[in-house]
């Protein structure tokens, strides 16, 4: 009875002392993992005051604290290098083993110890061949056990050794045979066949792209204006003021580094894993595209706006969740210091050239993100509408695209109808009315200011519309291209683009929706006889913008505006209330979304452009009239 009483007590004793001891390496495994992986991360710091660690003002930033920070010391950078790690898993599976009685693990446990030893030898040995540099791979052991061997060997002979010693050592584990080693050589050879067609169609991308960053890249300062854009009648346009490159990053690597750090920190607090994550910086913002794991619900991602934009210390933040055509969520944040695109070097670059050659009405709207020039044809847009609030850059976009088309088409090719009921805004191009412009009969003024004025002007181009429907359908074509290419000689029809720099003001001063239903039909009907609309406002609400309205300008600009509804409005989504102002941009038309950082013009360039215009250009046959206005249609 005695001697069982003493048995059991004993095996109660062992199997306490197994537990004990199990969970004692299982913690110390723990300790020592999160201590050498904490220690990759800050192991300068902590080396710098290694010394002073265990003075209390000194605090180490290893996540297991002093001790962890001199125990990984000692362990990686005086020890084994990154081979140390064996030490925590090799503590772990036998505190794993004492605790569970896994007798898979304790058959293997000797095979193992032996990897351990010989992988504790072989790596620091190959870290310091490949990498010598990096102490904390191959740690002091690997350096001086690496030294002597290159004084005996050389680096040559010792590169023999290491991959001598790998392949002997795979097999004796793997016992690999001759006729296992002749058939994985027979596969790899199918495979290496299957991909190679893949591998060069890769190289030639990879060639052909860094062909064209160099090209684009290289072009310092081009002529302001080539003698081969046979479009333009003007030999020599003015000078404008511009800086040499419109991008310049004001973003350092080391900030790209720390907001991608704090996304991927913030993302991982709300369980949400990445893959990846890369950097994208823009004259405006920066973007981050964001690589989520299969899974990942995206709506959690956007729902955490506030917290990016709080953890990054931005102003504001625009979330793209997913971005088109990618496999991605972009996560757009403002530049510290934001970079102008200038108008002169989007004018004078080779990538506008290559880009409006075959552009019947190019317009250029400033420079993506990727810093690629953007721009549009007017013919297919056919009509654009503008909103954004005030000083936001949209009387500087309309300038711009106004400066483009002037430098881009001759008089006998282009005619403008400007509707500016501020007064001020568009009166600084009357000096080009005679060759550039199309009037009322009669018309005492150029630019239309008048509000009551606007109907006449407005029915007058319905007629113009009409009598060029007539003359398309008596020479039996199309539209306004077929028919100057057919009758040049005879009668020549210039492009007409009516512009409205603040469509609220006329929207709500006539009653019975009088100007919408002018501005519909041509809206509706005008795009084949070359007759284009771009209208602007400032107040971009469903009384303003109605629904018929929207329906027909698909191409449509959003800069700055004061609401999400005011957003909605413009460009059916959110977004346009989260831009930044002074000409930072959305450009929708149908599915396509895209932010743009528009160009900036001054006025005295545009008072140069215009007073050279007004000098050196003239229209053959005198002013462009219109038709003679008909009150009592369309009312």
């Amino acid at each position: 009875m005695n001697k069982n009483f003493k048995n059991s007590k004993n095996r109660e004793k062992r199997n306490m002392i197994k537990t004990i001891s199990g969970f004692f390496l299982l913690g110390n495994s723990l300790f020592l993992f999160l201590s050498f992986l904490s220690f990759l991360f800050h192991w300068k710091n902590d080396q710098s005051q290694l010394d002073k660690l265990f003075d209390k003002e000194i605090r180490a930033e290893n996540l297991l604290g002093k001790i962890g920070a001199i125990l990984s010391h000692y362990f990686i950078y005086c020890g084994i290098g990154i081979s140390a790690f064996f030490f925590p898993l090799l503590l772990f599976l036998t505190g794993f083993i004492i605790l569970f009685e896994g007798r898979f693990l304790r058959n293997k446990y000797q095979s193992i110890i032996w990897n351990f030893l010989f992988f504790s030898i072989w790596i620091p040995i190959t870290f310091y061949l490949i990498f010598p540099e990096n102490g904390i791979l191959s740690g002091i052991f690997g350096f001086e056990i690496g030294n002597f061997l290159i004084s005996l060997f050389g680096k040559v002979g010792l590169g023999i050794l290491v991959l001598t010693s790998i392949i002997l050592y795979s097999i004796i584990i793997f016992r690999i045979t001759t006729p296992k080693l002749k058939n994985g050589i027979k596969k790899k050879i199918q495979y290496v066949h299957e991909d190679m067609g893949w591998i060069i169609q890769l190289w030639k991308l990879l060639k052909n792209f860094f062909n064209y960053r160099k090209t684009d890249l290289s072009i310092d300062n081009p002529p302001f204006f080539e003698k081969k854009e046979i479009k333009s009648s003007i030999i020599n346009p003015p000078i404008l003021s511009s800086k040499n490159e419109d991008f310049l990053s004001s973003t350092s690597e080391k900030d790209l580094e720390n907001n991608k750090k704090k996304i991927i920190h913030l993302l991982n607090y709300y369980k949400i894993t990445v893959d990846k994550i890369k950097a994208t910086i823009g004259p405006t913002i920066t973007l981050y595209e964001i690589f989520p794991q299969v899974g990942v619900r995206i709506s959690k991602i956007k729902n955490l706006e506030k917290e990016i934009a709080l953890n990054l210390s931005a102003l504001s933040i625009r979330i793209i969740a997913p971005m088109p055509g990618k496999g991605s969520v972009g996560i757009e944040i403002p530049n510290n210091k934001r970079s102008f695109v200038y108008m002169k070097n989007l004018l004078d670059s080779e990538e506008s050239f290559k880009k409006s050659h075959k552009m019947e009405l190019p317009i250029s709207l400033g420079r993506t993100v990727f810093n690629e020039i953007f721009m549009i044809d007017l013919v297919k847009m056919p009509h654009l509408l503008i909103a954004g609030s005030t000083g936001q850059g949209k009387s500087v976009g309309l300038n711009a695209m106004i400066v483009f088309l002037l430098y881009k088409k001759k008089p006998e090719d282009l005619k403008f109808i400007l509707i500016d009921p501020k007064k001020v805004e568009l009166s600084i191009y009357k000096k080009i009315s005679k060759s550039y412009f199309a009037l009322l009969p009669n018309s005492i003024n150029p630019i239309i200011t008048n509000i009551h004025e606007v109907r006449d002007i407005l029915n007058s181009l319905c007629k113009e519309m009409d009598n060029r429907y007539s003359l398309l359908e008596r020479a039996m074509v199309r539209n306004i291209q077929e028919y100057n290419g057919k009758y040049e000689k005879k009668y020549h029809l210039p492009y007409i683009i009516l512009i409205i720099d603040e469509f609220a003001d006329l929207s709500l001063s006539f009653k019975k929706k009088q100007i919408e239903i002018y501005i519909t039909r041509l809206a509706q009907l005008a795009r084949a006889v070359g007759i284009h609309l771009i209208i602007a406002t400032q107040r971009p609400s469903v009384d303003v913008i109605t629904g018929l309205i929207k329906s027909n300008f698909t191409a449509r600009i959003a800069f700055r505006v004061s609401s999400k509804i005011d957003s909605i409005t413009i460009l059916d989504c959110t977004g346009a209330e989260q831009l930044i102002g002074k000409g930072d941009l959305l450009f929708s038309n149908k599915n396509e979304l895209i932010r743009l950082q528009g160009p900036f013009i001054d006025l005295s360039d545009i008072q140069k452009i215009v007073n050279f215009y007004g000098k050196n250009t003239f229209q053959k046959n005198g002013y462009f009239f219109l038709p003679e206005p008909d009150d009592n249609k369309y009312k």
